[in-house]
């Protein structure tokens, strides 16, 4: 399986800036946009919100060296803002679906084309 082909969905969209997929259980990146360093940390920082998102709706949320004022969080989704742009991070079985916006493109069209890649992946057992 190439993680990258749905890395490169997500940006082909033209509603994604930058995407990344990662391990939930390794906290690795599989796939991330070039110039996008989501690091082990922030993946593990990620996946801890998810079941509590009370840090990052206290203190942010960090992913690839931008950090995001938290908009919503819940145990499937994640959604922050910096300014005009933000990001995006959804959560299948096996991974994280994680895509950024800029000031040109629609918060609600990068949601949900991240949307789309999990839904696809939890279909498929990932």
């Amino acid at each position: 399986m190439s993680w990258d082909s749905y890395r490169d969905r997500l940006i082909q969209s033209g509603c994604v800036e930058k995407a990344a997929i990662c391990g939930v259980e390794d906290a690795a990146v599989w796939s991330q946009s070039s110039g996008f360093n989501v690091t082990p940390v922030d993946i593990k920082s990620i996946m801890n919100a998810f079941s509590d998102p009370a840090d990052i709706r206290a203190n942010g949320i960090n992913v690839g060296g931008t950090k995001y004022f938290c908009l919503q969080a819940d145990n499937s989704q994640i959604q922050g803002r910096k300014g005009s742009s933000g990001v995006s991070i959804a959560k299948s079985n096996r991974c994280l679906i994680i895509g950024t916006y800029s000031d040109i493109q629609q918060p609600g069209n990068c949601r949900k084309q991240v949307e789309v890649i999990r839904d696809y992946l939890l279909n498929t057992g990932y």
